[in-house]
């Protein structure tokens, strides 16, 4: 993924911590907390990163859901699913997806685990 390319867009579920470290990296990131946006819904967030052209990143399996099942238009959803969900295991394991080298394009859903990376183009 490249920084200078990419615009993502975070869940609310996403702590304040991992959205300071994508910045730091250079990511162009908003944030549904900083926008005062709590309780939108999973649709409304897919529908506003797509307006944006902004990938989603959440811990919330639904967005996944909503883009296969229902067809809901995406730009791309990273739904990291972690056993503990914690600010520094999640951007260990999104550090250690970004070493990878790989590039995010529309249509994919990239679930990030401890052990494993996983995607599907819809």
């Amino acid at each position: 993924m490249n920084p200078e390319r990419t615009r993502i867009l975070t869940d609310e579920n996403v702590s304040p911590r991992v959205v300071a470290f994508l910045r730091t990296i250079g990511f162009d990131v908003a944030d549904i907390k900083e926008r005062g946006l709590f309780g939108l819904s999973d649709r409304a967030i897919l529908a506003l990163a797509h307006e944006e052209q902004r990938l989603v990143i959440t811990h919330d399996s639904d967005f996944g859901m909503l883009a296969i099942n229902q067809g809901v238009p995406f730009t791309a959803i990273i739904y990291i699913r972690l056993r503990k969900v914690a600010p520094d295991a999640a951007i260990e394991v999104f550090d250690k997806f970004l070493q990878t080298g790989f590039e995010v394009t529309n249509g994919m859903l990239i679930v990030i685990e401890e052990e494993r990376v996983r995607v599907r183009t819809v």
